[in-house]
């Protein structure tokens, strides 16, 4: 492989990777101190939120966030609890 084509491929793998942890980041509301925190930052912000509850789970007020996936086309975040 010349070196041009391994600065490129070397460029895409690092902007893939950038773009792929951006969005994660970004999806959970700063700040949330426990489920129900982040549930009602959703809704605020006009989400529909799913929740999939990993396990027994007690009240969102103490269970604790594992992920969120936000689906932007259909305005809906999957928020996995546990």
């Amino acid at each position: 492989m010349n070196a041009f084509g391994f600065a490129t491929l070397t460029a895409t793998a690092l902007t893939a990777a950038v773009i792929g942890l951006a969005g994660p980041a970004a999806a959970a509301p700063a700040g949330a101190s426990n489920a129900q925190d982040t549930v009602s930052q959703l809704q605020d912000r006009g989400v529909r939120v799913v929740i999939d509850r990993q396990g027994p789970v007690g009240p969102l007020s103490q269970a604790d966030v594992t992920s969120v996936r936000i689906d932007a086309e259909d305005n809906v975040a999957y928020v996995n609890v546990r």
